[in-house]
């Protein structure tokens, strides 16, 4: 945990949230050793980094991981994400290495690599999911190159499939919205971007309230991890969506989020997951870029900034602007639309719409059990962007 607080102490691009959130998980007396100057000119030092990795190098594998590995023989070690406080994965792939078996780390989200922990293992492959990625994890976590494999998102190939999307006239009795009433849907952040974003809604309801569109109504939807965010509110035109499921991984959840996004007229949120996922069902996203969020890790973390810079949502930084985003979608004036289609190609997709990411991953996860060098594996895979078919196997 020290050597990943020491990486972001050397990142002065990434907001200081990071910092301050890995600072909590270290023991209080390092806590007061590494806030004070010599402590942070040690940590920031090329020197102090290389001590702490030599230390881990040190470490001899646990000995019950290994006992675990002897009996279980596998032909190869996955570990996924790895790299979260405390993670146990990493100390598997550390001992399948000394014992000889094949290793693979596979990135599971989009910013596991940018705000989380370091990668303190260099697996025989790192799955990533676009080059993007691939630069992160060589200069954030010193994964070689050419030990990294482009797959694209495994995680998000479920909005690629034939996505079972609930009838709305089902979904509108689910949440409680008129057969004839419009609405927009908000997608919460986490309480790690926004502890409380429900005045925001409160803002936006009652400037709609004041408009020639006061029949749209929003659905306010709670973010998984920050459930009980939107329950005081009590606008006539905002529902708050009561989910059962903290993630659409069920069919049936998966259904009510597919259809929330289908019927809605856009989405709406600060920055999070959910309003990737509304961009791959090509659904008009705008995001508030509002100045209650300027300066902190909602608009400023790194893998935000790629979406920023892709622009695939539409941006506005007050209600005003976002009456005016809005007209331009009910006009049918859907200002993303290209760009939408250009990031799902470079960022989740990069071998093709048709391509699964999972079915790359596992294709790389096979030939590294065989011993075949990540290299090797993307070239290999690549070869399926510039048209050639068959069993990549």
């Amino acid at each position: 945990e020290l050597l990943t607080y020491a990486s972001y102490l050397g990142r002065p691009e990434q907001d200081e949230y990071y910092i301050k959130r890995w600072e909590k998980y270290l023991p209080a007396y390092i806590q007061r050793l590494v806030t004070s100057w010599i402590g942070r000119l040690f940590l920031k030092s090329k020197l102090g980094r290389w001590v702490l990795k030599k230390f881990i190098e040190i470490v001899p594998s646990d000995r019950a991981i290994c006992a675990s590995l002897r009996e279980w023989n596998p032909d190869v070690v996955i570990a996924s994400p790895s790299n979260m406080k405390y993670s146990e994965e990493i100390e598997y792939v550390k001992a399948a290495k000394t014992m000889g078996i094949p290793t693979v780390i596979a990135v599971l989200s989009w910013d596991n690599l940018t705000t989380k922990g370091l990668l303190h293992e260099t697996p025989a492959a790192t799955l990533v999911w676009n080059r993007a990625q691939q630069a992160e994890a060589v200069s954030i976590h010193d994964i070689p190159k050419d030990m990294t494999v482009v797959t694209g998102a495994p995680f998000l190939d479920k909005w690629f499939d034939d996505v079972p999307v609930m009838e709305e006239k089902t979904f509108r009795r689910l949440v409680n919205i008129d057969h004839d009433t419009p609405f927009v849907l908000y997608l919460g952040s986490s309480a790690n971007i926004a502890r409380n974003e429900s005045w925001l809604v409160a803002a936006l309801a009652s400037r709609l309230a004041r408009s020639s569109h006061a029949d749209i109504k929003i659905l306010a939807r709670a973010h998984g991890g920050n459930s009980g965010v939107f329950e005081e509110l009590s606008m006539s035109n905002v529902t708050v969506w009561d989910r059962s499921e903290s993630l659409p991984d069920s069919r049936e959840s998966l259904m009510q989020f597919a259809a929330a996004l289908r019927y809605s007229v856009c989405a709406v949120g600060l920055n999070t997951t959910a309003m990737v996922d509304a961009l791959l069902m090509d659904s008009p996203v705008i995001t508030l870029l509002v100045p209650e969020y300027a300066d902190t890790n909602a608009s400023k973390a790194v893998h935000f900034s790629y979406l920023l810079d892709a622009g695939v949502y539409l941006k506005v930084k007050d209600t005003d602007e976002f009456m005016a985003g809005l007209e331009l979608i009910l006009e049918g004036k859907d200002l993303t639309q290209a760009e939408r289609k250009q990031f799902k190609s470079d960022f989740i997709r990069p071998y093709g719409m048709d391509i699964s990411a999972g079915s790359v991953a596992a294709t790389a996860i096979e030939m590294t059990a065989k011993s075949c060098p990540a290299s090797e594996i993307d070239q290999i895979v690549s070869k399926r962007k510039d048209g050639e078919e068959g069993d990549l196997l």
